[in-house]
């Protein structure tokens, strides 16, 4: 079982860190915790750890 679970998370753990890191943004964002500054700086980093693991992915990829 657990196997399965890593075979699946294999090439998905940055995205869902920056889905999960989003998602909280927004929720404090929404709760007042946060002001829009802050939101846009942290769904700016969500977006780059999904840019950064893509692009590596992508020159991973050519060198193979």
């Amino acid at each position: 079982m657990i196997e399965k679970v890593r075979i699946w998370l294999q090439g998905k753990k940055a995205y869902l860190t920056a889905a999960i890191g989003a998602i909280g943004a927004i929720v404090a964002f929404a709760d007042g915790q946060i002001d829009a500054v802050a939101l846009c700086g942290a769904l700016w980093a969500a977006a780059q750890t999904a840019f950064i693991r893509a692009g590596i992915a992508n020159e991973v990829r050519k060198t193979q």
